[in-house]
């Protein structure tokens, strides 16, 4: 259920991307900040909050113009985050108890956690989350491999929850959504264009959204109203160009075998890569060692499973490889 539907449903909603804080201390800061942004304005937070404030004794900043809180806990590398984080992370637990509403809280990139304070972290969210009634979490990733070492049996979210992964969106929803994007400016996008656009993102939600805004930058700068096979063509080409210097320094550490596999998934996809005849073609060794490699650049998070079928991570990565090692 997305948190628009929630949000309907009158359920308050709070989004961060971990990813975007620098440091377990800011991390602390945007998460309080977002729940009492999401709770309601200030005058009602106050009451709900005051025992809290006692505890953490945090700076507080209102925008008298947009109502939005800041929160600050002080700064300086003497200051060490960890004791206040079961009270920061207890907020939303104490807030729904005494305003009658619940909360869904989503922490996206959630394995970033692991640059801050590793475990340490995992277990005061989940001290504190686990008493939660009125509130709901979602851990979200796109680093499967780091998601799924988060949830293993020797760490504090193992069996929290259900683990899910999402499918990709169906193309026809994708064509929908870019075509309705580029008519509302009054642009038009030809039918072979959006299909090589979504066949070179492998309908991937970030990297459809990625080539659409590249086209449309490319359509502003053109002033071009009308965008074709040779326009997606371009844009595409300036992505690969973009990302070339990463591509070669992830390509270099990778071993003989596993650059053999990428080959073939980049230029043929993953099926029949078994097969006596696709391994005999292009020097893959036995099967054993096909599966190795696909299982190490899934661990390594360039691949991953799909109904069964390994995919490409980043679908630029894939188009990289195509280019490059012909």
């Amino acid at each position: 259920m997305s948190f628009l539907l929630l949000r309907k449903q009158r359920v308050r909603t709070v989004y961060l991307t971990v990813s975007s804080c620098a440091s377990y201390h800011q991390l602390l800061e945007k998460f309080a900040e977002k729940v009492l942004q999401a709770a309601g304005p200030w005058q009602q937070v106050e009451g709900w909050v005051a025992r809290f404030f006692r505890r953490v004794n945090p700076e507080l900043g209102l925008n008298p113009t947009t109502g939005e809180i800041s929160i600050f806990l002080g700064r300086g590398r003497e200051i060490d985050p960890s004791p206040l984080a079961p009270d920061i992370f207890a907020l939303p637990g104490e807030i729904t108890e005494n305003s009658g509403f619940r909360m869904a809280i989503c922490l996206d990139e959630f394995q970033q956690m692991l640059s801050f304070d590793g475990m340490a972290v995992e277990n005061a969210l989940r001290n504190e989350a686990q008493k939660q009634r009125q509130v709901g979490y979602v851990f979200a990733g796109s680093q499967p491999s780091l998601m799924e070492e988060m949830l293993s049996s020797a760490r504090p979210f193992h069996k929290t929850g259900p683990k899910i992964f999402l499918d990709k969106i169906p193309a026809d929803d994708w064509r929908e959504f870019v075509v309705s994007r580029f008519r509302r400016r009054r642009r038009t996008i030809s039918k072979e264009a959006l299909e090589r656009l979504l066949s070179a993102a492998d309908l991937i939600p970030y990297d459809v959204q990625r080539l659409a805004h590249e086209l449309w930058d490319h359509a502003e700068l053109e002033g071009q109203e009308s965008l074709g096979v040779e326009d997606i063509e371009r844009v595409i080409e300036r992505v690969i160009a973009s990302q070339a210097v990463y591509f070669e320094l992830q390509w270099e550490r990778l071993s003989a075998r596993q650059k053999a596999v990428l080959q073939v998934l980049a230029r043929r996809g993953s099926t029949g890569i078994y097969s006596q005849n696709m391994r005999q073609q292009n020097h893959l060794g036995s099967a054993s060692t096909v599966q190795k490699a696909l299982q190490s650049l899934d661990g390594q998070d360039i691949l991953d499973l799909y109904r069964g079928k390994y995919f490409f991570l980043d679908p630029v990565f894939a188009m990289w490889i195509h280019r490059s090692t012909q």
